[in-house]
C-alpha cells in the first residue's frame, strides 16, 4: 500500500484547468513539534466561572426570543441559577451559538486562535498530511480555543494528472489500492471523516462508490467529497458520500441531480467564499498558471447555491481558508466565515437561514449533536453581539464577546 502522504497537495488540488477551489496545496503546516511550541508560548486560558447573561435576546433558530438570562458552567449551559460567578448584562445584546466553519485549512495554533477571535468555535479542518501534528492541533488543551476535527490524507487517483499539482507517486489511490484497508489506516490514525478528491481522471466511480461504502461500514463515520465540476460532483453523488464540498462553477446543475441529491440526504457544503476570491483576485489565477478560457464562472456558483437552496438541500457554511499564501493571497481564518453568510444571504438565504448554515445545520449534518443551538444541556460555545444580524447579516461581525465551552476568549476580533 501506498500511505506515506506528506500533506502539501490538496490546497491547489481544485485549482486545475477546468475547476476553482481549495488554495491549500501552497499553505506551510506546522509540525507537531512547533505546534507544542505554539501551546507553551500562549498565555494561559481565563478560568472557566459560572456565568450569566441577563436581559439577552437569544437566537432560537429562526427569531431572537424577548430578553432572558442564559447561564452556563462546566463548560454547558445550564437551568441552575445557584452561585453565580459572573454577572453580564446583556441589555440591547443578541446571543447567537458559536459559528461553524464546516470547510477549513487551519495549520497551526496560531490559525486556530484566529479563527476563534472571530466567533468560530468549531472549525472543520477538510485535510491532514501529517497525523501526528494534526493530533497535536487538534488535541492542544488549551480551553479558549475553537474545537477542531480533522479528515486525514484523502483519496486522489493516480490518473488524475495535474501538471504542477500533480501529486508524488506514494500519495494516489491505483486501481489496485485496497480501498477498505486505507479507509480503516485513516479512521486508524485520527481521521474523524474520510475526505475523496472527485476529479477529471481521478477516482473511478467504482472507487468512489467502494471507499464511500468501506467508511460508512465503520460506526458513525462519514465522508466529505471535494467537487468542482458538473461530471465530478455527478460521481459524488452517485457514491452517497454524505457531504459534498465546493460546488460547480462550470455549468449550472440539472434538476435530475439535485433530485438524486436530496433523495440521498446529502449536504453541499459550496464554499461560495473561494470561488468569489479566485474569481475577484486576478493574482490568483496568475499564481496558479490558469487562463479562464473554459465556460466557468462566479455567476454559475451562485445560481447552483440558489438552486440547492430552493430545492430544499441542506446548505453548510464553509469558506475553504487557507490564510496568506503569498504576498496579495490571503483568504484569513475567520473573518472569512462571515463574509460567506453575506454571500449565502445573497443568493437567497435569509439571514436566519444564513445563520443557521453557520451554526444548527453544520452542527446537526456532521452530527455533532452538543452544539450548534442555545440550549440547556449544550456546549457553552456563544458569541454576543452588539446588533441583530437578522437585520443585516453583516451584523455577525459585531463581537462583544465570545466564548468556548464556557470559557471566555481573550481576544475577539472587532469587525465593525
Amino acid at each position: 500500500m501506498r500511505l506515506k502522504q506528506p500533506l502539501s497537495y490538496f490546497i491547489l488540488a481544485l485549482l486545475s484547468s477546468s475547476t476553482l477551489a481549495c488554495l491549500q496545496h501552497s499553505q506551510r503546516r506546522a509540525t507537531a513539534l512547533e505546534i507544542r511550541d505554539q501551546v507553551n508560548a500562549r498565555r494561559a486560558p481565563l478560568a472557566s466561572k459560572k456565568t450569566a447573561i441577563h436581559k439577552v435576546r437569544v437566537f432560537d433558530g429562526q427569531c431572537f426570543t424577548s430578553p432572558q438570562t442564559v447561564v452556563f458552567a462546566n463548560g454547558r449551559i445550564t437551568a441552575d441559577t445557584n452561585d453565580i460567578e459572573t454577572v453580564i448584562d446583556g441589555s440591547g445584546q443578541f446571543l447567537i451559538p458559536g459559528l461553524i466553519d464546516s470547510h477549513v485549512h487551519v495549520p497551526d495554533l496560531v490559525g486556530l486562535a484566529n479563527i476563534t477571535s472571530y466567533g468560530v468555535t468549531t472549525a472543520l479542518n477538510m485535510a491532514c498530511g501529517d497525523y501526528a501534528a494534526c493530533a497535536a492541533l487538534k488535541n492542544n488543551n488549551q480551553e479558549d480555543l475553537a474545537s477542531l476535527l480533522s479528515s486525514g490524507i484523502g483519496a486522489v487517483g493516480n490518473g488524475s494528472g495535474n501538471g504542477a499539482l500533480q501529486p508524488p507517486p506514494d500519495q494516489l489511490v491505483y486501481p489496485d489500492t485496497n480501498l477498505p484497508e486505507l479507509v480503516a489506516w485513516a479512521f486508524g490514525n485520527g481521521s474523524d471523516y474520510y475526505k475523496l478528491i472527485s476529479k477529471p481522471a481521478s477516482l473511478s466511480q467504482a472507487q468512489q462508490d467502494t471507499i464511500v461504502s468501506a467508511a460508512h461500514d465503520v460506526p458513525g463515520r462519514q465522508t466529505m467529497t471535494h467537487a468542482a465540476d458538473l461530471v465530478s460532483l455527478q460521481q459524488a453523488v452517485a457514491s452517497k458520500s454524505d457531504g459534498l464540498q465546493h460546488i460547480p462553477d462550470d455549468g449550472l446543475l440539472p434538476s435530475s441531480t439535485i433530485a438524486a441529491i436530496k433523495k440521498n440526504k446529502q449536504f453541499v457544503t459550496p464554499t461560495m467564499t473561494i470561488f468569489k476570491y479566485g474569481y475577484s483576485n486576478p493574482l490568483v489565477f496568475a499564481f496558479l498558471g490558469r487562463t479562464n478560457s473554459t465556460n466557468a464562472t462566479y455567476a454559475h456558483v451562485e445560481e447552483n447555491v440558489r438552486r440547492l437552496h430552493k430545492a430544499g438541500i441542506p446548505i453548510l457554511a464553509g469558506t475553504d481558508a487557507v490564510g496568506a499564501i503569498v504576498p496579495g493571497i490571503d483568504l484569513p481564518f475567520g473573518a472569512t466565515l462571515h463574509g460567506e453568510l453575506q454571500l449565502l444571504n445573497g443568493v437567497g438565504l435569509t439571514p436566519a437561514s444564513a445563520l443557521r448554515a453557520g451554526t444548527i445545520v453544520s452542527a446537526t449534518w456532521h452530527r455533532l449533536f452538543d452544539r450548534g443551538e442555545i440550549k440547556i444541556g449544550k456546549r457553552a460555545d456563544l458569541v454576543l453581539l452588539n446588533s441583530n444580524p437578522l437585520l443585516n447579516i453583516s451584523n455577525t461581525r459585531d463581537i462583544a464577546k465570545v466564548w468556548v465551552g464556557g470559557v471566555e476568549v481573550q481576544d475577539v476580533a472587532k469587525l465593525t
